[in-house]
């Protein structure tokens, strides 16, 4: 499991989902080009040979990954579509993946690999690969250091940061800084993420709970829909309940999407650091402590 801040079997879509739901939800449009499903669902289990012991730290990325994608599928042409080898909108570029681009004919920000290509290797210290890659290298390469285990309870806020600081780097060098606000929130309400949800803003949540087997473990996920309820809906980087798939790698795709839904708990068992969790996360119970959001200045 996670060891830092950064988890039902059905196939569906986020519009089945909706339609299939209590008036009260909400989700993140669609667009047809690039994320017709709303927001994307990469996985971070994809490539588990470089990305090795590190590839459960890869949630944070994989969760900022989903809202770039989002965002930039926003501002594209709404009649293009993958491959079509046309980029108007800087937030993801075209990262060059070294095989032939998926679906093509040409290479483009919104090919299938260029989320995340198998023939590239991950480095700590160098800045390269897709998508994916690139966004941990903002906000990842250090997790893996000795100091860093060294960090104990400090590790939870210091992977908010990196977030929160590695997105607004990534902003500032693809010249957009000025187009985007972004907050770092520690204990955030339900009621305000809801708000910021049905505003079309990014959401990314950290999370914390507890293993028999693996102890304190902590993760990212991104919000995808919520239901003012009590009900929330989650691009998951680690699993898949609502649509599984046996190869991460097709969730590249930002048509395929597994938006999991869980029941919102406001009574939290450890109030000082949370509010709220979500019921049965993994059989077991997590504690929102924190989200990092990226607002469009409009």
């Amino acid at each position: 499991m996670l060891l830092l801040i950064g988890i039902i079997t059905f196939s569906t879509t986020s519009s089945s989902i909706k339609s299939s739901t209590d008036d009260g939800w909400y989700y993140l449009p669609g667009y047809p080009n690039y994320a017709p499903n709303g927001l994307p669902d990469f996985s971070q289990l994809q490539q588990q040979d470089w990305w090795g012991p590190r590839c459960p730290d890869f949630c944070g990325a994989v969760s900022l990954a989903d809202i770039f994608w989002w965002f930039d599928s926003k501002h594209e042409d709404q009649n293009g579509t993958p491959g079509d080898g046309v980029d108007a909108y800087p937030i993801v570029k075209d990262y060059n993946a070294p095989r032939t681009p998926e679906p093509g004919p040409y290479p483009d920000d919104h090919s299938f690999n260029n989320v995340n290509d198998n023939l590239t290797e991950w480095h700590r210290f160098k800045r390269g690969g897709e998508l994916i890659e690139r966004i941990a290298w903002y906000t990842n390469r250090q997790k893996d250091a000795p100091w860093f285990k060294m960090l104990g309870p400090l590790a939870a806020p210091y992977n908010g940061l990196k977030l929160y600081f590695g997105a607004k780097i990534w902003l500032r060098e693809v010249g957009i800084k000025d187009q985007f606000k972004l907050r770092c929130m520690v204990k955030p309400d339900f009621f305000v993420i809801n708000e910021y949800v049905r505003n079309n803003d990014g959401v990314i949540l950290g999370l914390i709970g507890y293993d028999p087997e693996f102890g304190i473990w902590g993760h990212f996920v991104a919000v995808a829909g919520i239901n003012s309820g009590g009900y929330i809906a989650l691009s998951d980087p680690l699993q898949d309940v609502m649509n599984t798939s046996l190869n991460p790698a097709e969730h590249n795709n930002a048509s395929i999407v597994s938006h999991d839904i869980y029941k919102v708990n406001f009574t939290s068992s450890r109030p000082h650091i949370s509010s709220w969790c979500l019921s049965g996360y993994f059989n077991n119970t997590a504690l929102v402590v924190g989200a990092v959001i990226v607002s469009e200045i409009k």
